[in-house]
């Protein structure tokens, strides 16, 4: 009988979103990640084919359960008001867990995803399409009629977010105090 794993895919993942989010995408190397996660560079390849398809991982992690937050608020929205439970994900998304928090909103997304495999670009790709979808859907129900609708809602639950969390990040976390100022903005984006 074989023995447990040490350690996860998950795990990997969670280690080198560290090592990203401290260093940089560019600069989070194997070795790097290895260490982070108290596991021998064999470990790590033999979970990931490639530091590329590693990289792309940790960017797949969080912005699936980024986009997961936003598409549950946005497709519950009965209201425009509903909508802005939306525009706090990404400030709440940042402290909670702030390493996944510098992964999405303080680099490229092609930082993570440049060199990665076709089916790590696929997945990505689909969670973009979701989120996008969700949008479009929220702004059909909720502004019917309105042209820009779909403009409006990305820039008050996306745009507008990110631009304040991006102040901080990756420097600091993004203080709570900071959740009324992008409440106010993104009221005013629906408005």
């Amino acid at each position: 009988m074989g023995r447990s794993p040490r350690i996860s895919n998950a795990d990997l993942v969670a280690a080198a979103t560290r090592v990203a989010a401290r260093l940089g995408p560019a600069r989070a190397t194997v070795e790097l990640i290895a260490r982070e996660a108290s596991v021998p560079v064999g470990s790590v390849y033999h979970r990931f084919p490639s530091r590329a398809a590693l990289m792309a991982e940790a960017w797949i992690d969080a912005a699936g359960r980024f986009g997961a937050d936003v598409i549950a608020r946005l497709d519950a929205a009965k209201t425009l008001e509903d909508v802005l439970e939306a525009a706090l994900v990404t400030s709440r998304f940042a402290r909670a867990d702030p390493s996944a928090g510098v992964v999405l909103f303080a680099n490229r997304r092609e930082d993570f995803l440049a060199d990665a495999p076709g089916p790590s670009k696929a997945r990505a790709a689909a969670l973009t399409s979701a989120l996008q979808g969700s949008i479009a859907a929220a702004a059909r129900r909720l502004l019917p009629g309105n042209r820009r609708g779909r403009e409006l809602i990305a820039v008050a639950i996306l745009g507008i977010p990110y631009g304040a969390v991006r102040i901080f990040l990756p420097q600091a976390v993004p203080p709570p105090e900071l959740d009324s100022v992008i409440l106010a903005a993104a009221r005013g984006a629906l408005a």
